[in-house]
């Protein structure tokens, strides 16, 4: 009766054992597998903080890029202007040039009049 008692002893340890390393080792999952949870929730907060600098700094190089396309049109309008004004000189130049020919001017006489 004590040898059948023994045996039934160990077969029972023997099953308490394997129970207690299937929680053990289902806990070790467990903790495992939160622990993974919180690096990978840990992850997206830092991609999320990345993503919104990224926003930001494109934001900011867009505002830059605004001004200096207005910077551009502005001096585009001026450039246009002073064409413009150049043209018009251009021709009020040929103008009196051409009544100073028909006064008797000829390219290289200069003749100063003095006052005196």
């Amino acid at each position: 009766m004590f040898p059948d008692c023994a045996k039934q002893f160990k077969e029972v340890k023997s099953h308490a054992s394997g129970e207690e390393t299937e929680k053990s080792i289902t806990e070790m999952l467990i903790e495992e597998l939160k622990q993974r949870e919180e690096e990978a929730t840990e992850a997206q907060q830092q991609a999320d903080v990345k993503l919104l600098e990224a926003k930001k700094l494109a934001s900011q190089y867009q505002k830059e890029a605004d001004k200096c396309s207005s910077g551009m049109d502005t001096c585009e309008e001026a450039r246009e202007k002073s064409a413009e004004s150049l043209l018009g000189q251009r021709k009020l130049t040929a103008l009196w040039e051409e009544r100073a020919r028909e006064l008797g001017w000829k390219p290289g006489n200069v003749n100063l009049h003095r006052n005196q």
